[in-house]
């Protein structure tokens, strides 16, 4: 394969449990790389549309015909370009839309084929010359828009928060899911780069972040295949911690919430822009430093 049609690093952030922080960390990261200089193109896999709602008007995405969903089935998608004022790179959207949870409803999606979505990315000049960065925003639930965003995926970086569900979901992830993704991937390497804790208040000590590394830890190791534990970073949770912040409290579900951009909030905002930009550090340096814990 030449240099100019390597594929971008694709990233897929997901958890099998919602309201863990995917879709408010997928706009976070792309915000954040984007603001670096980096050209992230950004996939919304979600039916409910959320992360398209962010830069979108509603009735941009209520019939959506050229989304993720049209990728997937191999036809024609068109990428948004997403204006902020203070990114360097060039960030890109290809949205879902309402209409996409009709298509769920009535059995359309293409389930056979697990990298439909890894196919386009890997293949389409319009995202392999064009992008640094792919992000997979998907929903909780196993069901094929998931499977494409793990299957296309090199790296996965999974949102939680301190909720007991939360922590449940991302083992579950790491037992059920992650193996047979493996098995069936064959040489398609996939790395998990970390557990990101967002929407944290801030009353945790250290010593509470530090007792869930080691159990994280632990459970990997002693409970899941060394395949997994090779494939997860050593330190499986993330220094950085993204703290509860009241201007990212259900943006998802603000009216209008793309007349308030993101960059908006995170210019404002020092600390939450801080923490991102930290969390942004430790996933680039994980991808050019992997360790796996065995």
């Amino acid at each position: 394969m030449s240099e100019e049609t390597i594929p971008p690093k694709a990233i897929t952030i997901t958890n099998q449990k919602g309201g863990t922080g995917k879709t408010t960390l997928t706009a976070l990261l792309a915000y954040s790389l984007a603001s670096k200089g980096y050209n992230v193109l950004i996939l919304d896999l979600d039916p409910q549309a959320h992360l398209s709602s962010l830069f979108l008007k509603i009735s941009e995405i209520e019939n959506v015909n050229d989304g993720t969903f049209h990728m997937a089935k191999g036809l024609k998608f068109e990428i948004r370009k997403i204006n902020l004022q203070s990114i360097r790179g060039k960030l890109g959207l290809v949205p879902s839309g309402l209409n996409y949870v009709i298509n769920v409803y009535r059995g359309e999606l293409p389930a056979w084929d697990p990298f439909a979505i890894y196919k386009r990315i890997s293949r389409e000049p319009a995202i392999t010359k064009e992008y640094d960065f792919v992000l997979c925003d998907t929903p909780p639930e196993l069901f094929p828009p998931t499977m494409w965003g793990l299957y296309a995926a090199d790296y996965i970086i999974i949102p939680s928060n301190m909720e007991e569900l939360s922590l449940a979901g991302l083992k579950l992830l790491l037992k059920e899911v992650l193996p047979e993704v493996l098995m069936v991937r064959g040489s398609h390497n996939l790395r998990v780069l970390g557990v990101a804790l967002i929407n944290v208040t801030r009353h945790f000590r250290q010593k509470t972040f530090d007792d869930l590394n080691t159990a994280i830890t632990k459970f990997i190791k002693d409970s899941l295949p060394s395949v997994i534990a090779r494939n997860v970073f050593e330190k499986p949770l993330f220094n950085t911690i993204i703290h509860r912040n009241s201007e990212l409290t259900d943006l998802v579900y603000r009216p209008r919430r793309w007349e308030l951009p993101l960059d908006r909030v995170l210019r404002s905002e020092t600390s939450l822009r801080l923490e991102v930009d930290s969390l942004r550090e430790e996933i680039l340096s994980r991808i050019d430093n992997f360790k796996g814990l065995m």
